[in-house]
């Protein structure tokens, strides 16, 4: 299963669905901080199944802020990160991950694209897709032996 992961777009879909037409992704997440940008990429793939959690910008928004679901058979967690305080540190991103039994813990907020295996996790921050100078999203590729994490430029 191919998935493309964004986070803090700001507004800014072009590159969302730039990407999306180049990857042809099974599934799009986003990870807050403008989740109503989600509404041009349905427009755009109607096809393509979205999940969305809310950011701390998103006032107002409807959309969780936690989602846990399982693909593949791995358990993913996705948090847009403002609420374990994640630009202070990993400690409580971690620590909720770890609680809510993740395989891949997604997370956004830092704008700074990042990833590591922790505690047999996969924790991801797709980058900013709509902030700064180096646009990044997540491509994952996910199987029931592997999971493969890419950064790419939007």
């Amino acid at each position: 299963m191919t998935i493309l992961v964004f986070s803090d777009s700001h507004g800014n879909t072009a590159p969302m669905i730039d990407a999306a037409r180049r990857e042809a992704p099974d599934l799009i997440l986003h990870l807050g901080d403008h989740d109503r940008d989600t509404k041009a990429l349905a427009e755009e793939f109607p096809q393509v199944p979205c999940r969305v959690v809310r950011g701390n910008c998103d006032l107002g928004s409807r959309n969780p802020i936690l989602d846990t679901f399982e693909l593949c058979g791995r358990q993913i967690v996705m948090t847009h990160g403002h609420g374990q305080n994640v630009k202070l540190g990993y400690a409580a991103l971690f620590n909720m991950g770890h609680v809510a039994g993740a395989d891949v813990l997604l997370f956004g907020h830092t704008h700074i694209a990042y990833y590591e295996h922790v505690a047999n996790m996969h924790v991801i921050n797709p980058g900013s897709a709509g902030m700064g100078r180096h646009k990044t999203c997540a491509l994952l590729r996910l199987t029931a032996d592997s999971v493969i994490c890419q950064h790419l430029p939007l």
